[in-house]
């Protein structure tokens, strides 16, 4: 998000005062009294309920900006949660794969009749992958290719989910942080958001480095 332009907040607040001011003249011109002085019920009338309705609006417009940044980062995070959910039952089927069809065919070569060793538990595309190129035929199955496929886009979206909670995030961190959008944050309390840590997200780990 662009840092404020804080002279150009109290340009929109001045010119917000005088849209009030002018609104009031305009009332009470055709209010009772010979002219607008005496329409007033106390002397500077105008100029007090111009500024209070000036400020309102402009608050009140504020205001809608923050909740509607607010929901984004709700929104953005539920995305997180949907492709973050769907990643888990790919990643499921891709272990069931292995589970049921690598194994076997371990087995099979090898004559092992005993019981066998379940598989290291797959928890990304590129793990998925690693298994598959020791199997040909595994390789040839387009079912199990498209599993993959699925997987890597779900990964891919996933990771721009991330991407873009944590934007919507800086973006509403700032703006309640900004002037004159800070005047509501003390008044309505409004909290920073947490941003989502995605430094260990898909790193490789150290047991694979042999470090």
């Amino acid at each position: 998000m662009k840092k404020t332009n804080v002279a150009l907040e109290l340009l929109k607040m001045l010119l917000a005062f005088l849209a009030g001011c002018l609104l009031w003249v305009f009332i009470f011109a055709f209010m009772p009294g010979d002219s607008v002085d005496e329409s007033e019920p106390f002397a500077g009338a105008t100029t007090v309920f111009g500024i209070a309705t000036g400020a309102i609006v402009l608050l009140g417009t504020k205001y809608n900006t923050i909740q509607k940044a607010f929901q984004n980062t709700k929104s953005t995070y539920s995305n997180i949660k949907i492709y973050k959910e769907k990643a888990e039952r790919l990643l499921k089927k891709a272990n069931a794969v292995s589970d049921k069809y690598m194994t076997y065919e371990e087995r099979v070569q090898t004559g092992i009749t005993s019981a066998r060793t379940p598989n290291k538990e797959i928890k990304t595309a590129a793990q998925f992958q690693v298994q598959l190129e020791n199997y040909p035929d595994l390789k040839a199955n387009e079912n199990i290719m498209e599993l993959l496929r699925q997987i890597k886009e779900c990964e891919v979206t996933l990771m721009n989910s991330k991407v873009a909670y944590n934007k919507s995030v800086e973006e509403y961190n700032t703006l309640i942080h900004s002037f004159p959008e800070t005047i509501l944050r003390i008044i309505f309390r409004f909290k920073d958001v947490e941003f989502y840590d995605t430094s260990e997200d898909d790193e490789i780990s150290d047991e694979a480095l042999g470090i």
